[in-house]
């Protein structure tokens, strides 16, 4: 009788070797008790600003002269982040980082992840300077795939690939996938089909599916469960090729290449709806380990077709929707929350997952975030951040962490806004501080111009780190 061990070995060289091989390798590291959990991170990014009443729990003033770390679990959040209310526990947002040296206003191109500007104007969105972030980490989580960039282009949903936030190093960009069904086939193409041939897809995907389930009875508890998922999302698939293979054989689709699926989604909360499911599904069968999503490529374009038929730039300055007869702040919330609400079906799916002790969502942390700062034209005075999750334990959570600000108001476009104080760290130093909860401490993270004036400020935070 075949071993555990070796009918893992076997199947790990077969055709399931790719798609299966992070997985197949977690159960032989089990089997062999040297598994250690692998940590994600998601880095989920969005245009137009992030207001602060729509970060801010209800009752909490903006302005504070010290550093405050409040819990959040007596407190209400805004309407924009309800949705994650059931994770309080597992949320920590952040108020009151400095991006002044980005020039935000519009997006902060490449800035957003690296916290280096590339210069003015359309400089920021062109030029690369240095590494981003989440390419940072992925160097440090590596996956078949380093890095996932998905990307989501309001209004235009023809566009394909851009390059928006995320970058190896200088001159190094990482190109977002903007179509659904193009970075579906970035992930799942490499298994060896033809990538047009729907009915080649469908026989591996089958063969791979026998051939992963005769692991099944050699396995129990927590491993049978990740198994039967995996193997739900292979049948899911085959009869997603089954259904293109028909569509293709009766006319529907017109091309070979590269209109798959035909109709692909169009309207901005499908495309975003989309992305988020391929990102889940990357992340769950161990594909990559780091996915960012970019709605709104980190500037200002298109409209938010689905939601709203006004411009985003109009309603960034808070113009009235003609249609819709609500305000564009509205608007803008609106989209936060119906992001908000993706987030959470991604943080219930990998919730959903066992792993190790826990499950997926134990090691995984999201960074909830906005590309330009506060609001459209902001200058970069405040950076929410909210951020759900704690890398297995290394970052606190359940508490609302306020650096000093000044609480602003106006009677024009934006209303009510924050202003950090001037020697309040900047989102180097938060992201100098991801780098130290992924187990990559550093002293800094990308320092350059005006960011040289005061080094200290730039390190990790200490109200953050375990």
């Amino acid at each position: 009788m075949i071993g555990r061990r070796e009918l893992l070995k076997r199947v790990s060289a077969g055709a399931g070797s790719v798609v299966f091989s992070p997985l197949l390798r977690s159960f032989a590291a089990q089997a062999a008790r040297n598994y250690t959990p692998p940590k994600r991170v998601v880095f989920i990014l969005f245009d137009n600003g992030f207001h602060e009443l729509g970060a801010q729990p209800e009752g909490v003033p903006l302005g504070g002269d010290k550093v405050r770390e409040l819990p959040l679990q007596p407190l209400a959040l805004p309407k924009d982040i309800a949705p994650f209310t059931p994770y309080k526990d597992r949320l920590t947002i952040v108020q009151g980082l400095r991006g002044g040296h980005l020039s935000p206003g519009h997006g902060a191109g490449f800035g957003a992840l690296s916290g280096v500007s590339g210069g003015l104007g359309e400089d920021r969105f062109r030029r690369v300077v240095a590494e981003s972030i989440d390419a940072a980490i992925a160097r440090v989580m590596p996956g078949i795939f380093p890095l996932l960039v998905l990307g989501v282009d309001p209004g235009k949903p023809e566009t394909t690939t851009y390059y928006a936030s995320s970058a190896w190093g200088p001159g190094r960009a990482i190109a977002a996938q903007c179509r659904p069904e193009l970075a579906y086939e970035s992930l799942f193409g490499s298994i060896g089909a033809n990538r047009n041939d729907f009915v080649t897809r469908k026989n591996l995907l089958d063969f791979v599916a026998g051939d992963v389930k005769r692991l099944r009875p050699q396995l129990t508890g927590s491993e049978r469960e990740q198994l039967d998922y995996h193997l739900g999302a292979l049948e899911s698939l085959s009869r997603r090729e089954d259904r293109l293979a028909k569509m293709q054989a009766d006319g529907r689709l017109k091309k070979h290449a590269p209109d798959l699926p035909s109709p692909p989604p169009q309207l901005m909360p499908d495309v975003l709806s989309a992305q988020f499911d391929i990102g889940a599904a990357a992340l769950m069968t161990g594909l990559t380990n780091v996915v960012t999503i970019t709605s709104g490529l980190c500037r200002i374009r298109g409209s938010y077709t689905g939601f709203s038929n006004m411009g985003v730039h109009a309603a960034g300055h808070n113009k009235q929707d003609p249609q819709l007869g609500i305000m564009g702040l509205q608007v803008l919330a609106m989209v936060r929350r119906f992001t908000a609400e993706r987030t959470v079906d991604l943080m219930k799916k990998l919730d959903g997952i066992p792993e190790g002790k826990g499950t997926m969502l134990d090691n995984t942390l999201l960074v909830f975030t906005s590309d330009s700062a506060n609001r459209q034209h902001t200058s970069g005075e405040n950076w929410p951040f909210v951020l759900l999750g704690n890398l297995g334990g290394r970052l606190k959570t359940g508490r609302l962490i306020a650096y000093p600000m000044s609480e602003r108001g106006t009677k024009g476009e934006w209303g009510y806004h924050g202003s950090a104080s001037s020697t309040n760290p900047t989102i180097n130093a938060l992201y100098c501080t991801l780098l130290h909860a992924a187990g990559a401490p550093r002293e800094h993270f990308n320092l350059g111009g005006s960011n040289k004036e005061d080094p200290d400020r730039y390190g990790p935070l200490k109200e953050l780190l375990s």
